[in-house]
């Protein structure tokens, strides 16, 4: 027929009617086949179409995939439409991004309504070296077939990667015959189907598998660009977090809301759906081993600051061998007996916890926790599930870590500050404290001043039952207390009482004579109710009475007692400290106070005194009178003196001009009388020679009488009585006019005198504005002092000396120095710092008034100069002016 042919076969020939027979069959048969024909096609069709069918699912579930986390619901979906095409399959599996010899990672889908997502290292096996083999092939499909014992070989190492797996299971995976599987790989996917019967795949079978291995590629590539958008997302997320807790930390503006950036990080770790029961901030981990740190719980408003002492556990001994080793981060997570061991201890030294914390703690199934360690801080999170934090979380924790650091940074810059402006809020109040002190004009000024001392310590913030100042008076133990009202704010009384009839104050006592810096006394129960009468019995006044349950006294100790503070609660070194600094100085304030005590003591003996010193200083008032006129006779006679020396000076520099007068006038007679003679004679030549020469001794008369005439001129000017008027003045002539009237001041009243005068004068001086009559009076006291030196010397005969005084003037750095030099015997050192002393004189008694070089001295002065001496026992002095030149 048409598409075949239908055939009887026999041994025997068949007749023709046979034959007609078998034709009318084929064509019947043609009819069948072509129905066949038809079916087989609608057939195809129909599967054609319910494959399209479960593809287009498969499609449409992966278009509507909104979060990659949905990937699992498409596998699901692929899993059910394979067994809905009656394709005979256990298990279809999903491996993702497989790298040859690598981890695997895989999803399976199976009769659960969830799949699992398994991820184990790479296991030698028949299909994982199928796998290997198609990759590097290029192959996009392979089949396998395992027996029982291979894939019992590979089944027992797999399931040791599927934790919970029920036993059952295991079993069944373990006792079926075999194992077929049909795999298909495209670029980062790759899907295979398996059964446990051992029964192959068909080639129709593998088509279909390989279709929706194409269509779930396309699902994994929007699985990726998902993935992608929500890491995006993540990360904004994540910034915006950390951003927050960025923003706050620039915000503080006190060291103590380091806290709330503390619960505001555990809140975003919260928002970023971190597990977490408690978030650790340590602050000091580098310093000791204990545990020092600020915690975070989720639902209260600040974090809490916990200290717990280090013991010997794996959660200390973790965190130390990190610290040691320089980590910068670790993991660990305990089970349940492990956690409990630790925070039993925990709230053994913790108090304060509530009852219902500690119970969901300790009846958590585990404790994990992930630790950043950076240069300040470690930055630590927990959960009471023992669930370890992902990778993922953990690499959030160190981000979070790193910008926490910075807010520490900027917590101990707060802190640096605060703590500056703690000191100068502290060290005014001291302040106050001195300037009262130092105002006290009265001893009975001291309640005042504690008054003061007391309002300074409550205004810095100390908020006690009572303020006390106690005064230890005597060796006995005799004390006066100085005590505020029960609310510190003023002085309220004072009262005295011996520091040994009470128990208590016999402790604050005994640190007294310890010479302690501190003492704490904790009083509670029978001590406190005994401290509580013996006050009653002073007549100490208490709020509260005897109700009180505790009391604590905090002592600060100075020189002679010290400063308490009484409070029902324990307070801050920084309050004890405090107490210290305060009362070292109202040290000061009691030594004011006793100084005080003292100076109104001796008031009295001081009035008594006034009136014998009146009397006294009547009389030193008329002693005073009577030695200024003493001195005033002394120096009239010094001025005397000198005027003495100066006019026997002048008489003697006249004298020579006046012999040249008279000498010249007897000659000139003799030659008038010569001219007479040789007029009457007639010899007019010899008369016009003699009248030549009458001319020039008349000119020789007329020079030295003129001469006579200066010097008399001069020496008056230099005698007469200062006129305080600087002028401008030769230095050089008048310190040589001076040399020479002393040397003849002395040859007038001595004869047998003689010394040799030199001179070295600086010609570059010219004049200098001085008083010249003051000046000549000291240069004329020097060489004075000089000739007299020489000449004493000079009487005792030394072998080969020659009395020599020299004066020498020099202009030196804008200054004239007039420098009077002798050879005497020097000065002795005994008297040297004497000599410029009024009245001091080393000359015989009647010779000198002492007070020469005392008038030099202030006359150089007055110039803006300076008189000073050098000298050298046995070989002479000298004496040097020293003058501005601009004076």
């Amino acid at each position: 027929f048409s598409r075949g042919m239908l055939a009887l076969g026999t041994n025997e020939p068949r007749p023709a009617a046979s034959l007609q027979l078998l034709q009318r069959f084929a064509a019947v048969f043609d009819q069948t086949y072509t129905r066949f024909l038809d079916l087989q096609k609608a057939e195809a069709q129909a599967k054609e179409a319910q494959i399209e069918t479960a593809l287009e699912r498969v499609r449409s579930r992966s278009m509507g995939m909104q979060k990659s986390e949905e990937l699992k619901e498409v596998i699901k979906i692929v899993y059910q439409q394979l067994k809905h095409l009656k394709i005979n399959l256990d298990h279809a599996g999903f491996v993702i991004d497989y790298i040859p010899g690598g981890d695997w990672h895989f999803w399976i889908a199976d009769e659960q309504d969830i799949p699992s997502k398994i991820t184990h290292p790479w296991i030698e096996s028949v299909w994982a070296n199928q796998f290997n083999e198609a990759k590097e092939k290029g192959v996009d499909i392979f089949a396998t077939h395992l027996n029982f014992e291979e894939k019992n070989k590979f089944y027992n190492k797999l399931l040791s990667y599927v934790p919970g797996l029920p036993e059952a299971s295991k079993d069944f995976y373990l006792n079926c015959p075999g194992l077929a599987a049909s795999t298909v790989l495209f670029e980062n996917v790759s899907l295979y189907i398996e059964n446990f019967s051992g029964t192959p795949y068909t080639e129709e079978e593998n088509n279909t598998l390989m279709r929706f291995g194409k269509v779930f590629q396309q699902t994994y590539t929007r699985f990726l660009d998902l993935q992608k958008a929500e890491t995006q997302a993540r990360e904004a997320q994540i910034e915006a977090a950390l951003e927050r807790v960025r923003s706050r930390s620039m915000g503080m503006q006190k060291s103590e809301e380091l806290r709330e950036v503390i619960q505001l990080v555990l809140q975003q770790l919260q928002q970023l759906n971190f597990n977490i029961d408690v978030a650790t901030f340590n602050l000091d981990y580098k310093e000791n081993d204990d545990l020092n740190i600020w915690t975070a719980v989720p639902g209260q408003p600040y974090s809490t600051k916990l200290h717990i002492s280090y013991f010997d556990h794996p959660v200390f001994n973790r965190m130390k061998e990190a610290k040691e080793k320089g980590l910068d981060f670790f993991t660990d997570k305990y089970d349940f007996e492990e956690k409990n061991v630790f925070f039993e201890h925990f709230f053994n030294n913790l108090k304060g916890v509530p009852e219902d914390r500690k119970q969901y703690v300790l009846n958590t199934p585990g404790y994990a926790r992930s630790v950043v360690l950076m240069k300040n801080i470690a930055m630590g999170i927990q959960n009471y599930q023992g669930i370890p934090f992902s990778k993922h979380e953990n690499a959030i924790i160190k981000r979070f870590a790193k910008v926490f650091e910075q807010t520490y940074t900027r917590f101990l810059d707060l802190q640096k500050a605060e703590a500056q402006a703690r000191e100068a809020q502290i060290e005014a109040s001291l302040e106050r404290v001195r300037s009262r002190t130092l105002a006290m004009q009265k001893s009975d000024e001291l309640a005042e001043t504690s008054a003061v001392l007391f309002q300074q310590l409550i205004l810095l913030g100390i908020e006690p039952n009572r303020l006390y100042i106690t005064i230890i008076k005597d060796d006995e133990a005799n004390a006066e207390f100085w005590i505020t009202d029960e609310d510190g704010s003023k002085v309220s009384s004072a009262f005295e009482t011996n520091m040994n009839h009470n128990h208590v104050f016999k402790k604050m006592l005994d640190g007294w004579k310890a010479k302690r810096n501190t003492l704490t006394i904790d009083m509670q129960g029978e001590e406190l109710q005994e401290y509580f009468q013996y006050l009653s019995s002073l007549h100490v006044p208490f709020k509260g009475g005897l109700t009180q349950t505790r009391r604590i006294q905090y002592i600060g100790y100075f020189a002679n007692g010290f400063i308490g503070m009484a409070s029902p609660d324990e307070q801050p070194e920084e309050t004890v400290q405090l107490l210290v600094r305060f009362a070292a100085v109202f040290n000061l304030t009691f030594t004011r106070f006793n100084d005080l005590k003292i100076a109104e003591a001796h008031a009295l003996q001081a009035e008594e005194d006034l009136v014998k010193l009146q009397t006294e200083k009547r009389r030193a008032e008329d002693a005073l009178t009577e030695l200024k006129a003493t001195q005033t006779q002394l120096i009239q006679s010094e001025k005397m003196a000198s005027l003495g020396e100066l006019t026997a000076g002048i008489a003697h520099e006249i004298q020579n001009p006046l012999n040249f007068v008279n000498n010249f006038s007897e000659v000139s007679k003799e030659l008038l009388d010569e001219m007479r003679e040789a007029i009457e004679k007639g010899d007019t030549e010899e008369a016009k020679e003699i009248m030549n020469d009458v001319i020039k001794n008349l000119e020789k008369i007329n020079h030295h009488g003129k001469r006579a005439d200066g010097i008399v001129k001069g020496m008056l000017q230099h005698s007469r009585s200062s006129t305080a008027t600087k002028e401008p003045t030769d230095i050089n002539k008048l310190a040589d006019e001076y040399l020479r009237l002393a040397y003849h001041g002395l040859r007038a009243k001595d004869k047998s005198f003689n010394a040799t005068m030199k001179t070295d004068f600086d010609e570059s001086i010219g004049n200098i504005n001085i008083i010249p009559q003051d000046i000549g009076r000291v240069i004329l006291n020097l060489i004075t002092n000089a000739f007299y030196v020489v000449d004493e010397k000079k009487k005792q005969n030394p072998t080969g000396y020659e009395p020599t005084v020299t004066v020498s003037t020099k202009k030196i750095n804008g200054k004239v120095e007039i420098k009077v030099t002798d050879n005497g015997n020097g000065i002795p050192q005994k008297v040297l710092d004497k000599i410029f002393q009024p009245f001091f004189t080393t000359k015989p008694t009647g010779q000198g008034t002492g007070l020469g070089l005392s008038l030099s001295y202030d006359i150089v002065k007055a110039h803006g100069g300076e008189l000073k001496v050098e000298t050298k026992e046995g070989e002479g002095s000298e004496f040097i002016i020293s003058l501005p030149v601009n004076i």
